[in-house]
């Protein structure tokens, strides 16, 4: 499963940049497409489900549900993983310092770097790695959807190009597919 998500977040993420860097009108004519004109109240609420102020406090609930299970090491690699990606992309964030969509079209104000999409990564990896911990196949793909969904509304909204949504969520299944490599041994899945 590792080298498999790595692989594929490696191919989501050179997409982005691809885009950001060879092919600028392409991302601007998807983020066109994309782009709602006005009223995006359902999708901002939408958006936010996939936010720090969700996403927090699922993700520690989990963590103390885990410990209350005396599950401590999957605790805390579920905990590590997502806060230690959560930090890796703010500062990916401030090393590309791509500025974001023009502020009139957007429906949503943020004021961050643009590439990758945090909103979009940080998403990705809570998702998989709450889908990883599961331990049903099943909620892999279910997760890379939600995410990727969440990822065209930060798109909708028109504060994220494209190549910055596939950045994030590339950078998303790269971090959580390395970071099962120290997955705990009881948390591995087995069709037994």
């Amino acid at each position: 499963m590792a080298p498999v998500l790595a692989a594929c977040g490696l191919l989501v993420i050179v997409a982005g940049l691809m885009l950001w860097l060879f092919l600028p009108t392409l991302d601007l004519r998807l983020f066109e497409a994309a782009r709602l004109a006005s009223d995006g109240g359902l999708v901002i609420a939408f958006t936010r489900l996939g936010g720090f102020a969700v996403l927090a406090p699922v993700a520690l609930a989990v963590t103390g549900w885990l410990l209350v299970r005396r599950r401590t090491a999957e605790a805390i690699w579920l905990f590590a993983t997502i806060l230690s990606g959560r930090l890796a992309v703010e500062g990916l964030k401030l090393l590309f310092e791509r500025t974001r969509p023009p502020l009139s079209g957007r429906l949503d104000m943020v004021t961050s770097w643009s590439f990758p999409s945090a909103h979009a990564a940080n998403t990705m990896l809570t998702l998989l790695a709450l889908a990883i911990l599961a331990r049903r196949p099943a909620f892999l793909p279910f997760a890379v959807a939600l995410a990727c969904v969440m990822g065209w509304t930060r798109i909708a909204l028109g504060v994220h190009w494209p190549g910055d949504v596939l950045g994030g969520l590339g950078f998303g299944m790269i971090w959580t597919g390395l970071a099962t490599r120290w997955l705990p041994e009881r948390a591995h899945y087995s069709p037994d």
